[in-house]
């Protein structure tokens, strides 16, 4: 038997934006995982979808945070701990936060699970980015034209963002939280800016938006984005 890992994303946070094809492979796969951060920690992913599907969960432990050889360690454990699940499953679905071709952990469980499993199939159900919920709940447009948009990692080194800031016209920074005080700095040797908005938690009930220099404040909340627009940009807010 062939097995396929289906990675879904859920969107950011509002349960009201998952996809029907979300919820449907979800009720139909055999083994569904639940992602957690930590042993006995919440799921956002399982709180978003556990609204509209009841079915039974497997608990999946992704350490967030350390070297990637510990956290791929982790990975392989459990997947043999909990074989005698998988091996009798032809479907096996995770749900993701936001967009599950994007900065997603189902990558990291495929790479994982090919070495136990090597013809494991893998399919990728998309949903909202969180990107894409930011720019709405503040009616503004991510880019237009000929505008470029670059989509980039806080966690990634000063130097590489600093770069990259300066040859684009709008950006989505996800997880600025990562860069504590240089953010000030990052955006402020990049600009001048237009709009500047952060969004914490995105969709959930304890959804912060900050625009302006409030946006440029350490934010230690990894669950937030930051949305850049350049000035004389050709697009306009709603």
């Amino acid at each position: 038997m062939t097995r396929t890992l289906i990675g879904i994303g859920v969107g950011p946070g509002d349960p009201d934006l998952v996809t029907l094809g979300a919820i449907k492979a979800i009720e139909k796969a055999d083994l569904a995982l639940l992602p957690l951060s930590k042993e006995g920690g919440n799921s956002v992913a399982g709180g978003i979808v556990k609204g509209h599907v009841d079915r039974d969960w497997v608990s999946l432990v992704f350490p967030m945070k350390g070297r990637e050889d510990e956290r791929d360690e982790t990975i392989l454990t459990q997947l043999e701990e909990i074989r005698p699940l998988w091996e009798k499953a032809e479907t096996v679905v995770l749900p993701v936060i936001g967009d599950s071709t994007l900065y997603a952990t189902v990558a990291w469980l495929y790479e994982q699970w090919k070495k136990l499993d090597p013809d494991m199939k893998l399919k990728l159900i998309p949903g909202i980015s969180a990107h894409a919920l930011a720019a709405s709940r503040t009616s503004r447009f991510l880019a237009m034209g000929e505008e470029r948009l670059s989509i980039l990692p806080g966690t990634a080194s000063f130097s590489d963002l600093q770069e990259s800031l300066r040859h684009t016209d709008c950006a989505a920074i996800y997880k600025p939280s990562a860069l504590g005080e240089e953010l000030q700095r990052l955006v402020g040797s990049t600009g001048p800016w237009d709009e500047m908005v952060r969004i914490v938690k995105a969709g959930l009930p304890e959804e912060e938006i900050s625009i302006g220099q409030d946006a440029l404040s350490p934010c230690e909340n990894y669950l937030s984005i930051l949305l850049l627009r350049r000035k004389g940009s050709e697009a306009t807010s709603l």
